[in-house]
């Protein structure tokens, strides 16, 4: 039975009465009025069924009003407050009436919305009905009218205007809890967001000049490029026709119809999971305006991806009664979407995230541009598009602000901004646009944003969701990339500065992936293999887009790719060997992580902070992710995360690579809120700082928040000095005190899956593949999993090492999973006190070096000389350990040191000073506090970003560089360093 037959039967066999309920089993199940049955339902007073339009299913009410006429509905509604919708919702929220109608005939008046109980004190809202087409409205109860719906709801009134008459379809009433954010204001009706949004404004003089002929040429150059670009599909006219055809489109005597149209975000409203059986049914035969569906009920998506994919057919056929078939339909696709509402003006209760659903609408228009002319839809097409940008007004107004570098802009409508400006039908205005286009993508490519505002860091970070994000990153470096592409050569270039930002950037990404993502790094969405090939091509049109070659751009790019020197000719013109993978050292403060690669090999340590968070949890995605950035340390081979044993089937999410956290079950390891958890420290610290790009010290001191199922007694220190193929990793002061009795605090060496083969691992120079491996190892043991990777045991708790299948849940649908993994940790018991532990990793180990170091420690009992790495003084604010010459300082607070040529520092500060063999130091200083200022706990503000002074006292007398602030008292040396974001100076002391 269709959705549509079902709810007829349903309300036939229900209406006994001009009132009509049902009883809600949740708050989030919507209350949904709609007009499937034959006949107009009882406790509607006016109006006949009509099958010229709908929404929902496939009819509506139409109402032929008078002035003053007074349409009534009769229906019990159960209220619920902001409170309580919060409640149910989990994060803020309200109950809000939504409802659509069509409007053949704009009008200058308005019609009024009245709820009341029984028509008496109604709370009012005036409806404008200055629109032709589909229009939804949605409004708080609470917050939208001057006073709130009461709670005994039962009667809904559209009261029409007060001169003339006409005719209105109005189709899918509803009552639902929505999320608090997300009812816009727009042309049609006014409620507590009127100003939020303010339109576009492009901001050009009155009076323009005329183009010249050079301009005329430069804007035709940058147009043919842009749709070169844009039209990177080729799909045939049958498939095209088959996947037109599932939008059931079609015009009948001027009426378009076809599926209901709606943006992957328009579908929170109707809480899709909590709908009636009928109202679901129904519901599932919406499209989606983009390609993706977050709940996985509705299965018609990618409309506006169809537009674009007809399009760059278009462009690129020449068969002129294949054009003729592609216009048709593309003319039939852009009034439907007008038609919906998707215009000038409408808001459709919110349309946010806009670019991920319309971003093939805006690069069509472009392709399409001649055949919207010649049909008159261009200027209408071209408000629309203009109008629903405003969401990203501080990046469409092109004005520099600190919002106008947002990451989402550049992947999502940076590409679609041009191509939207080069449709202005005005010459004079396009090269002025243009113009002013190129400027801005400059400016917002080149500036530091101030506190944690989207954009590009100078250490090379690229901020979204206020933290480090390669997921929106890796997407919008190529698609910005692919702009400055197509401005190059022409007067509207970008310039250098902006070029040079984003150049470091993506090399920055090549240096933190290997070349997946790690899953320190991933956001929320772990093991989904995000590479640093996501941008390959926007790495090689940043090449090509400086004046000359960029060939260090070009040689990474071939090296990404796997293409040899002589490829390079075809790509670049010129013969470029590809690049070599980095080795060294890099510190990345502004996301809380450092990188130590040797080889093939990248070590990512990675923590959080104050204003880093650990990681983004949301109720579908990553919940749980608690433990990512724990003073993690994930060694990662180069290739895809499954060939190296990291996959999700049977993963311990409380097990990460490097980790220290509390063994509890994925229950309570879940997020405990449906909202989003993006986790900060009150207490916690998280910084690395890194010497001539060969060597890091990194510190974590993780302080657990007082959150449901969290220990907020749960303490760890976490420091790790990498150098060469080594890691010396320390921690102490591990510590709580709050956990049940099953519950262990533990370290994790490794967890790799085994894939169904006889994956071996050796253990102090055994081989070990046997399915059932369980063995405890103890101080000076050592171990080499499968990916060659060493682990020497100095000064450990026992370690466990276990082969057998684990069982897990899917991150994100919560689907029971399971693999064989072999893994290995270092057990510090139940509510541990002050527990610690010193091991070594080596990268890309082999058994002799691992021999090699158990000889060298065993020797260490006659001459402590033959320590590699070694700890010279620990507390709970400060740490000093020494590899070789190589000395790393740790202070979470002002310290005072009683080793090595440090004596104090005033701050939190890394410092890693090396002992050369002439006698002098190198030194390099790093604030352990980014300094940023919040307006309030998770918000940035406008105010620039200020350095932390650090005040360092050595001992004895040294020389400097003049340029380093530095002064003699008594026998000591006092330095003073500005540390900007994090940002390391580095320096050498002569005695």
């Amino acid at each position: 039975m269709s959705g549509s037959l079902l709810r007829s039967a349903l309300i036939i066999a229900s209406v006994t009465s001009a009132s009509f309920a049902y009883a809600s089993t949740s708050p989030l199940q919507s209350t949904i009025i709609s007009f499937e049955q034959q006949t107009r339902p009882t406790f509607v007073s006016h109006g006949e069924i009509s099958k010229k339009r709908a929404i929902l299913g496939e009819q509506s009410l139409l109402w032929k009003w008078r002035a003053g006429d007074i349409l009534t509905i009769k229906k019990r509604i159960q209220r619920y407050d902001n409170k309580q919708a919060k409640k149910a919702f989990g994060k803020k929220a309200t109950q809000v009436i939504s409802f659509w109608v069509y409007n053949e005939v704009p009008l200058d008046q308005s019609m009024t919305l009245l709820l009341s109980k029984q028509g008496n004190n109604p709370s009012e809202k005036a409806i404008n009905l200055n629109f032709k087409g589909w229009r939804a409205f949605g409004l708080s109860l609470d917050s939208d009218f001057e006073q709130p719906v009461t709670k005994e709801l039962d009667t809904v009134q559209f009261v029409a205007p007060t001169h003339d008459s006409g005719e209105l379809f109005i189709d899918r009433v509803m009552f639902s809890i929505d999320d608090g954010r997300y009812q816009w204001s727009d042309y049609h009706v006014k409620n507590r967001m009127a100003g939020h949004f303010p339109e576009i404004d492009f901001g050009l003089p009155s009076s323009l000049p005329e183009a010249t002929e050079q301009q005329k040429q430069a804007l035709n150059a940058v147009k043919q490029k842009t749709i070169t670009l844009l039209a990177d599909s080729n799909i045939r006219l049958p498939a095209l026709r088959a996947k037109f055809d599932d939008f059931q489109i079609r015009e009948v005597e001027g009426v378009i119809r076809g599926r209901h149209i709606l943006t992957d975000k328009q579908q929170v409203i109707y809480n899709s999971r909590y709908l009636l059986p009928e109202d679901l049914e129904d519901f599932k035969e919406y499209a989606i305006l983009g390609k993706k569906d977050q709940f996985g009920i509705i299965k018609h998506l990618g409309y506006s991806d169809l537009m674009l994919d007809i399009a760059s057919r278009y462009v690129k056929t020449k068969d002129a009664a294949e054009r003729a078939a592609l216009s048709e339909m593309y003319l039939l696709m852009t009034r439907h979407l007008l038609d919906q509402g998707f215009a000038k003006g409408s808001s459709l209760v919110s349309t946010h995230h806009w670019g991920y659903s319309s971003r093939g609408w805006y690069s069509s228009a472009l392709l399409m541009q001649d055949v919207l002319e010649q049909n008159d839809l261009l200027p209408e097409v071209y408000d629309a598009l203009l109008w629903h940008a405003r969401e990203f007004k501080a990046s469409f107004d092109m004005e520099i602000k600190p919002q106008s570098s947002n990451l989402d802009y550049f992947n999502t409508l940076s590409r679609q901004h041009l191509a939207l400006i080069l449709l202005n039908p005005d010459e004079k205005e396009r090269v002025a646009l243009v113009s002013k286009f190129g400027r801005f993508i400059t400016q917002a490519l080149a500036q530091t944003p101030p506190s944690s505002f989207d954009g590009l860091r100078d250490d090379g970070t690229a901020y979204r969701h206020m933290g480090h994000y390669p997921n929106y990153a890796f997407h919008g470096f190529d698609h910005i990339a692919q702009v400055i592409y197509a401005l190059h050569g022409t007067e509207f270039a970008v310039q250098k500065p902006g070029l040079d930002k984003l150049k470091k950037a993506m090399i920055a990404g090549w240096i933190y992936s290997n070349p997946v993502v790690p899953m320190g790094i991933s956001g929320r969405h772990p093991f989904d293999d995000l590479s640093v090939k996501r941008y390959a091509q926007g790495m090689k049109l940043l090449a090509k887009s400086y004046p000359q070659l960029d060939e260090e751009l070009a040689s990474i790019y071939l090296q990404i790719r796997g293409l040899s020197s002589k490829d390079s000719a075809k790509h670049f013109g010129k013969t470029i060997s590809p690049a070599t993978l980095p080795e060294g050292s890099w510190s990345f403060n502004g996301g809380a992580f450092a990188v130590h690669r040797h080889g093939t090999q990248m070590a990512f340590m990675k923590g959080y902070n104050d204003v880093v968070w650990s990681s983004e949890i949301y109720t579908r995605d990553n919940r749980y992710g608690r433990y990512q950035s724990n003073g993690s340390v994930h060694v990662m081979p180069y290739g895809k995360l499954k060939q190296h044993g990291y996959q999700e089937n049977g993963w311990d999410w409380a097990r990460n690579p490097g980790a220290t956290g509390i063994k509890v079950d994925l229950d309570k390891l879940e997020s405990f809120t449906r909202d989003s958890l993006m986790m900060y420290s009150k207490e916690g610290k998280s910084a690395a700082t890194s010497l001539d790009q060969k060597h890091t010290i990194f510190s974590h001191k993780h302080v657990e928040r007082k959150y449901p199922h969290f220990d907020p007694t749960f303490r760890a220190n976490k420091h790790v000095l990498a150098t060469g193929n080594m890691l010396y990793m320390t921690g102490n002061h591990i510590s709580n005190s709050l956990s049940d009795r099953d519950e262990t605090t533990e370290t994790t060496l490794f967890q790799l899956a085994t894939n169904g083969s006889a994956t071996s691992i050796n253990i102090n120079g055994s081989l070990h593949s046997d399915a059932n491996l369980n063995i405890t190892l103890t101080n000076h043991d050592w171990l080499i999993d499968s990916n060659n990777v060493g682990y020497f045991l100095i000064d450990v708790d026992p370690v466990r090492v276990i082969r057998n299948v684990q069982h897990s849940r899917h991150n994100k649908t919560k689907k029971a999973t399971q693999g064989e993994f072999v893994t290995a940790w270092i057990d510090h018991g139940v509510n541990p006190t002050n527990a610690h532990y010193e091991y070594l990793v080596v990268m890309n180990a082999t058994a002799e070096e691992m021999q090699q170091l158990a000889q060298r420690y065993q020797n260490a009992a006659r001459d402590a000389s033959e320590k590699p790495g070694e700890i010279l003084e620990t507390s709970d604010n400060h740490h000093l350990v020494r590899v070789n010459d190589l000395y790393g300082y740790s202070a979470f607070s002002a310290a005072h040191f009683t080793h090595g040529v440090l004596q104090n520092v005033s701050q939190p500060a890394q410092v890693l000073a090396q002992r050369l063999a002439n006698g002098n130091v190198k030194l390099s200083v790093s604030a352990m506090d980014l300094n940023l200022v919040k307006e309030w706990a998770y918000g940035p503000t406008e105010a620039p970003n200020k350095p932390v002074i650090i005040e360092l006292t050595l001992r004895g007398k040294w020389q400097m560089d003049q340029a380093i602030r530095h002064q003699y008292r008594d026998d000591t040396t006092i330095v003073t360093i500005s540390s900007l974001f994090g940002a390391a100076t580095e320096f050498e002391i002569q005695p």
